[in-house]
């Protein structure tokens, strides 16, 4: 049952009977009476603006604080005007001249010097903090130093920049408020004076001092009407505590939060604070400490909670207080941005998924807790297969709606206690805790079967698969970042798999990985000491039997590894990037070669030295940029080069493949012939085979090895012959080993034939005592080099 109290109102007019008994005593005031009272009252006109002027400084200092703190969120504000205006208004309330306007609170007032050694002491200390403000603020907003701000006001603020200046401007806000009570006790004693003096002149006129105390009782009323309009007009929130609880609440309590006085008052405050937060609220009005600040939530009449920031200030001396007074305000905005800014520095704008830093500290954790407890846990990682062709094929658009599907997709599959996070592009991450292998590899199961379901971005069909690597520990000590290693190393061992699993650790994936990151330095170095020669192989017209061309090969001979074979450096070459400058070295030493050949008369007409160019090459672009530099730099026409692209280099769709097809096109119609390698093991259809203009198309060795004994490659290299002469367009046989696949193909209808029947890859010296000696050829023996 709540306790009985008493009725407290600070703004009622407690000399009333004061002013009855000068009424009637007072009654002959004589004139000197009426010149000192009016001069009295002018000074005290002139001290309510001076407590008008005053009290604004504690709004102007907090306003400074969040424009400085919107501006630093990206919000547009002008803390130099409010900055300004503070300054102008400190240097006034002083010295005295106008303080100026400021939006929304007064207009411009005239203010006289400030009188008093406690008022100007107050004044002059709040000049110097609003100074360190607004050269804090300034120094804040340009990033520079705060050690180079210099501190006018004596205050010593070790804490952070935002600490810093939030404490500064309490401060200014405190020092205005103990300066409007200065200019406030001023007031009452030039009051009391004037009193003091009517009395002592009561004698000299009754008639005077009547109308004189009628003009002091309106005076007064003024007056108060004047502090209660400064104080209930606010926008801060003032609370007043007590015996008995909560005493006084001002109007804008009672409005933002929608609930009458009478509910408030008492212990029945209590029921609207946070129940959280109300030790820490009675901990604030109970104590004595005084210029405390306490952050709590109270409910709205809406049910919503509002944080407050109070300003906590002990007036339980004070005899027309008698009570702790909390000056707060709605700081609601400002939580839920900090909120914000949180959740977005350790969450994925797009997916809305933990990012890689939150990722990391949960593994963190995780990985303490295994070692403690013994529970085994799984990483899972993965990215998606052929992401980037969708990118480049539909646009980032497409792509990230994509990224944000398979987030859901993640979330859907996944307890709410694991950890989901996307660690950039398309790459994705899972920790599952006190999982074990089974349950692990559930999950990538039902991970891959979710992702295989059709997805319909922007009116296009889409079906996701994905390389899962999981690695399983069985607890104890370890670090995350070797389990994300494990995992990544096992989501490579699942693309090298075939793409569409999943593969768990293994130690040998270490070894292996080992062996690439080895194989990726040595060709790196290789390429800077020059360990990498072209070999060419001859290509024979089945009709003539003359050398029509040359194919240029890539050979490393490495002085730790000897003879690196073709097949296990390209495709790493292709993984690194590193084929670009491959490509270019074959490119530039095989025109080169061949420039030189054609000057020395070597070549009959036609020839074409052909170069293999990878679907890398294409996919990038900057293919017809390269053959136009090597050509014009070793003065080698167009009509002497040939490239060779493989069958699936031909098939991307989208923004690749028409790249892809217009370089080609290009370079085609410069006079550079274009081979299909490899025809017959890819993708290809007549459709893709429309878009480019080829010379030639090259039989696959996979089918020449069986023409002759097996009947369906010899169907097969019959029908792609056929189909190369449909099109109007040479065929030519890779992999010529004996004399009876020789027969075969020449019978089939293919035009040329390639192989080690004729010649192997030889240097370009052994190749150009060929091309000296061998112009029409009886035999294919002819074509092999010679013991020199």
């Amino acid at each position: 049952m709540l306790k009985k109290r008493s009725t407290f109102r600070p703004f009622a007019a407690s000399g009333r009977w004061m002013i009855v008994e000068i009424f009637f005593t007072i009654a002959l005031f004589s004139a000197v009476s009426l010149a000192i009272s009016i001069k009295v009252t002018a000074k005290s006109q002139n001290q309510a603006s001076v407590l008008e002027v005053a009290g604004r400084q504690r709004t102007l200092a907090e306003r400074y604080v969040k424009e400085l703190l919107l501006v630093r969120a990206g919000i547009p504000a002008d803390p130099a005007h409010t900055g300004a205006i503070l300054v102008r208004s400190a240097h006034a309330l002083l010295y005295g001249g106008t303080a100026p306007a400021a939006w929304g609170d007064d207009d411009a007032t005239a203010l006289l010097p400030a009188e008093g050694p406690v008022l100007r002491a107050q004044l002059a200390q709040e000049g110097r903090l609003v100074t360190d403000l607004t050269a804090t603020g300034r120094a804040l907003q340009h990033h520079r130093p705060l050690a180079a701000v210099p501190a006018t006001a004596n205050e010593h603020i070790a804490v952070g920049s935002y600490e810093r200046l939030q404490i500064l401007g309490a401060l200014t806000s405190n020092v205005s408020l103990n300066a409007t009570r200065t200019v406030g006790r001023n007031n009452d004693q030039n009051i009391a004076h004037l009193i003091s003096l009517q009395i002592a002149l009561a004698i000299v006129g009754l008639l005077i001092s009547l109308l004189l105390a009628g003009a002091l009782i309106a005076v007064t009323r003024r007056q108060t009407a004047h502090f209660r309009s400064l104080v209930t007009s606010s926008t801060d929130l003032v609370l007043v505590f007590g015996v008995g609880g909560c005493r006084y609440v001002s109007s804008s309590v009672t409005t933002m939060f929608s609930r009458p006085e009478e509910e408030m008052l008492g212990y029945g405050f209590d029921r609207f604070v946070h129940p959280d937060d109300r030790a820490l609220v009675e901990a604030a009005w109970t104590r004595s400490e005084s210029h405390d600040e306490v952050i709590f939530r109270m409910s709205s009449g809406l049910g919503e909670w509002l944080h407050l920031e109070a300003h906590v200030t002990d007036l339980r001396s004070d005899r027309y207080v008698r009570g702790v007074v909390l000056n707060a305000r709605d700081i609601t905005e400002r939580v839920r941005l900090e909120e914000e800014l949180t959740h977005q520095a350790f969450h994925d704008s797009l997916t809305g998924l933990a990012n890689r830093a939150l990722f990391r500290d949960r593994l963190d954790q995780a990985v303490a807790r295994s070692a403690r407890s013994g529970e085994s846990l799984a990483v899972l990682l993965f990215d998606l297969d052929g992401f980037k062709q969708v990118n480049d094929s539909f646009g980032h658009d497409a792509g990230d709606q994509l990224l944000h599907q398979v987030g859901k997709h993640l979330l859907a599959i996944t307890r709410p206690s694991d950890t989901v996070a996307r660690l950039g592009g398309d790459e994705f991450a899972m920790l599952l805790e006190a999982t074990d292998q089974s349950r692990a590899a559930t999950v990538a199961e039902r991970l891959l079967s979710k992702l295989s379901e059709h997805v319909t971005i922007a009116d296009r069909e889409f079906v996701l698969s994905a390389s899962i690597g999981v690695t399983i520990h069985p607890g104890g000590p370890v670090e995350g970042s070797d389990l994300i290693r494990q995992a990544d190393l096992a989501s490579y061992a699942a693309k090298e798999a075939g793409r569409n699993g999943y593969k768990l650790f293994e130690d040998e994936m270490a070894t292996e990985m080992r062996h690439v990151l080895g194989l990726e330095s040595d060709l790196r170095l290789a390429l800077e000491r020059g360990e990498f020669s072209v070999h060419y192989q001859s290509e024979v017209d089945l009709k003539s039997n003359a050398v029509v061309g040359v194919e240029a090969l890539l050979r490393w001979v490495s002085p730790t590894r000897g003879i690196v074979a073709p097949a296990d450096f390209i495709p790493l070459a292709e993984a690194t990037g590193l084929i670009h400058p491959l490509g270019e070295l074959v490119m530039h030493q095989a025109c080169a070669q061949t420039a030189e050949w054609r000057h020395a008369g070597l070549l009959p007409d036609p020839f074409v030295t052909w170069v293999n160019v990878s679907g890398k090459q294409l996919s990038d672009g900057g293919i017809d940029a390269l053959v136009h530099r090597v050509l014009d730099a070793t003065g080698l026409p167009p009509t002497f080069l040939g490239l060779e692209v493989t069958e699936t280099a031909i098939v991307a769709q989208g923004v690749v493949g028409d790249r892809a097809s217009s370089e080609l096109q290009e370079l085609h119609d410069w006079g550079v012939s274009i081979a299909i390698d490899d025809f017959g093991t890819g993708f290809s259809s007549l459709a893709h085979l429309r878009r480019f203009s080829v010379d030639l198309i090259k039989v696959d060795r996979s089918f020449v090895q069986g023409v002759g004994h097996n009947l369906k490659d010899t169907a097969i290299t019959t029908n792609l012959a056929s189909l190369a002469h449909a099109l109007g367009v040479l065929a030519i046989a890779e992999g010529i080993e004996t004399d009876d696949q020789l027969t075969s193909v020449s019978g089939l209808g293919c035009d040329l034939a390639q192989g080690y029947l004729f010649a192997h890859p030889v240097p370009a010296d052994e190749m150009s005592r060929v091309l000296a000696t061998t112009a029409h050829l009886a035999d294919p023996t002819d074509l092999q080099p010679s013991a020199a």
